[in-house]
């Protein structure tokens, strides 16, 4: 069997795409999934009606900004889609007013909207001051637990790296600790490690309930320099 990368081009594609991003991110569990796409509910339907608003939600965004494209890996003899990857291109700083607080408006308004806005910034804040300059992001990056070890991730990953050697441009990834090797095989280098971890003092029931269910996530911020050229103790970290 092999596999093939090809860009999102349809809305079409959207649909099995976020399933197989759900499924990913669900095995092994990533926490920032249930900030920026959380199950809502309870009943038979909630997990199918969470993964419909994920995916207009995350199509609105790609089709609202110039600098995203979207990738999909597919395996050649099923025809299904067993990855996908979300890459930024930015050819100017995007930071150059900061960041600014992100609202989790995807969440009811409450103490849910509260952590997961406190999550996302958290996660997002240090773009302004790591990524203010030209550079490629991976955004988001996924391999459906049956196809993992098959190389679809590295399909994924040389496309923006080959982008940015093109463009000339650092490329950086906020990483999972799972992904860390792939990155780390990529030439990305490990600069610090971030966690999201939403506190308040006096913490409701629910605030807490919230903890348990999204525990502290650890990322790491990685960084490959322009052409892949790092020399130890000459070239300066971003």
């Amino acid at each position: 069997m092999g596999l093939l990368l090809q860009p999102i081009t349809s809305d079409d594609d959207f649909k099995e795409l976020i399933e197989c991003e759900w499924t990913a991110y669900e095995t092994p569990y990533n926490g920032f999934k249930e900030i920026y796409c959380p199950t809502l509910g309870t009943g038979p339907n909630a997990r199918e009606e969470s993964i419909k608003e994920c995916r207009e939600r995350q199509l609105s965004d790609h089709k609202g900004d110039p600098t995203s494209h979207w990738f999909k890996v597919v395996d050649s003899d099923s025809g299904q889609i067993v990855g996908g990857a979300q890459w930024n291109i930015h050819r100017e700083n995007p930071h150059v007013d900061g960041v600014g607080h992100i609202e989790a408006y995807w969440w009811p308004e409450g103490e849910g909207r509260k952590f997961a806005s406190m999550g996302m910034d958290q996660w997002f804040g240090p773009r302004g001051s790591r990524m203010n300059k030209p550079h490629v992001l991976l955004a988001i990056c996924f391999v459906h637990p049956a196809h993992r070890r098959r190389g679809a991730g590295s399909l994924l990953l040389n496309w923006g790296i080959q982008k940015a050697d093109e463009l000339d441009l650092e490329t950086f990834i906020e990483a999972a600790r799972p992904g860390i090797p792939l990155y780390s095989s990529h030439g990305f280098r490990e600069v610090e490690e971030y966690w999201i971890d939403p506190k308040v003092e006096d913490p409701s029931e629910e605030w807490k309930q919230l903890k348990k269910k999204i525990p502290p996530i650890p990322w790491m911020f990685m960084w490959r320099t322009k052409q892949g050229r790092y020399e130890e103790g000459k070239t300066a970290l971003p």
